[in-house]
C-alpha cells in the first residue's frame, strides 16, 4: 500500500513524501521525497489525482497532480491567492474544490475542469467572529467538508467557535446556517456518523469531541467528551479526528499529551464511550489515517519527524507495532 505525506517546509522538509505499508508484514518503509516545493500543508487524494496546497513566494493556491505508478505528474497550478490554505475538500460531483484559510478566516471556492484539475477561484467567503481565548481574536477557518446529504458544505472555524453551512449557487458560496459551539472550545475538524444524523467535532482549545445532532445544515451540540486523561493538567491541543471504516469508532490525536484517544460510537450515534488513550510514540501527532481495510493506523509527528504504525484491534483499540520511519514535519497522511 502506497501512502503520501503533506508537510510543513519550515525546518527539515522539502515537499511531498511517499511511504509504503506492507499490510501482511505490518511494516512501514520509504519516507522518500517525491515532489519538492514550498508549503504542501494539506493534500487530498481522489482516484488517480493528488491535490496539494502550495505556497510560491507571494502567491498560493492549489496544485493538481496525476498519479502514475505512485509518481506525481503536474497537470495544473492555480495560484491566485496571498494566503496558503490549511485544508482541501472536493465536491462529490467533481465540479468544485474548497479550501479553508486559518490565518484570515476565509473559505474559498474553486472550479474543477473535465480533467479533474483545479483551474480558477470562483468565490471567497469571509467568516466573522471571535472568542474568549487568546487565540480567538478573529476568525480562523480550519476545515470544510461536504455534508452527508450532499446539499451543503460545512466550514469549521476555530476562532469564532462556530460552523458555517453553505450551499453553492451559480459558482458562489451562499450561507444557509450558522451553528455555535461552547465559547473558547476552538472547533477544528469534524466527521459524520455513517447515518449522517450526527457529527463529531474535535476542539483544539478545550481538547474535546462534541457530539452534535445534524439536521438540514444545522448542528446542535448534545454532549462533549474529553480527549485527555482527567489528571492531565499540562498544555495540549487536539488535532485530527477520523472515523474507522466500519463506522463504529473514532480516533483523535492530542498534541502535547502526544497520544491517540479512541472512542466507540454508541446509542445510534448520539453518544461516545472513550475506550483508550494510547501514546503516539512521537512529539506533536499532527495527523494520522486509517487504512481502507480498517486494519492499521499510521500517525505522523510534526516535531519528532517520525511516522508510526499501529494495529487496530477487533474492539477498536490500537496497539503499537515495532515499525516507524523518518518523515520530516509531517502534517497529513493518506493512502493511494
Amino acid at each position: 500500500m502506497i501512502g503520501y505525506i503533506g508537510t510543513y517546509t519550515q525546518e527539515k522538509s522539502k515537499g511531498i513524501y511517499r511511504f509504503n505499508l506492507d499490510t501482511e508484514a505490518g511494516q512501514l518503509s520509504g519516507g522518500d521525497l517525491i515532489k519538492e516545493f514550498q508549503g504542501p500543508l494539506y493534500l487530498n487524494l481522489q482516484n488517480d489525482k493528488l491535490y496539494s496546497l502550495k505556497q510560491d513566494g507571494d502567491t498560493a493556491g492549489i496544485v493538481t497532480f496525476e498519479i502514475e505508478n505512485g509518481e506525481l505528474k503536474l497537470i495544473e497550478e492555480c495560484l491566485p491567492e496571498a494566503e496558503n490554505g490549511c485544508y482541501l475538500s472536493p465536491s462529490s460531483d467533481g465540479k468544485y474544490m474548497l479550501d479553508a484559510v486559518y490565518s484570515t478566516g476565509k473559505v474559498r471556492l474553486y472550479k474543477m475542469d473535465d480533467r479533474g484539475a483545479v483551474t480558477e477561484r470562483l468565490d471567497v467567503y469571509q467568516v466573522e467572529g471571535s472568542g474568549p481565548h487568546e487565540r480567538q481574536d478573529h476568525a480562523h477557518s480550519h476545515f470544510v467538508t461536504e455534508t452527508p446529504d450532499g446539499k451543503y458544505f460545512a466550514a469549521v472555524d476555530l476562532g469564532a467557535d462556530k460552523i458555517i453551512t453553505f450551499k453553492i449557487e451559480e459558482g458562489r458560496l451562499v450561507k444557509v446556517a450558522e451553528s455555535k459551539v461552547a465559547p473558547g472550545s476552538g472547533p477544528r475538524h469534524l466527521v459524520f456518523s455513517d447515518a449522517g444524523d450526527y457529527a463529531y467535532i474535535v476542539t483544539e482549545l478545550s481538547n474535546e469531541v462534541i457530539a452534535a445532532e445534524y439536521v438540514n445544515g444545522k448542528f446542535t451540540p448534545v454532549a462533549a467528551y474529553s480527549t485527555l486523561p482527567e489528571n492531565f493538567t499540562e498544555h495540549s491541543q487536539a488535532a485530527t479526528i477520523r472515523k474507522h471504516p466500519n463506522g463504529k469508532y473514532i480516533y483523535v490525536t492530542n498534541r502535547g499529551h502526544n497520544s491517540i484517544a479512541v472512542f466507540e460510537i454508541k446509542d445510534g450515534g448520539q453518544s461516545l464511550d472513550r475506550l483508550q488513550i494510547e501514546s503516539s510514540d512521537g512529539n506533536w501527532p499532527r495527523d494520522f489515517n486509517i487504512t481502507p481495510d480498517g486494519g492499521y493506523l499510521v500517525c505522523a509527528h510534526e516535531k519528532s519527524h517520525n511516522l508510526v504504525l499501529f494495529k487496530i484491534n477487533e474492539d477498536g483499540t490500537i496497539s503499537r507495532l515495532d515499525s516507524e520511519i523518518e518523515v520530516p514535519e509531517g502534517i497529513f497522511v493518506d493512502f493511494l
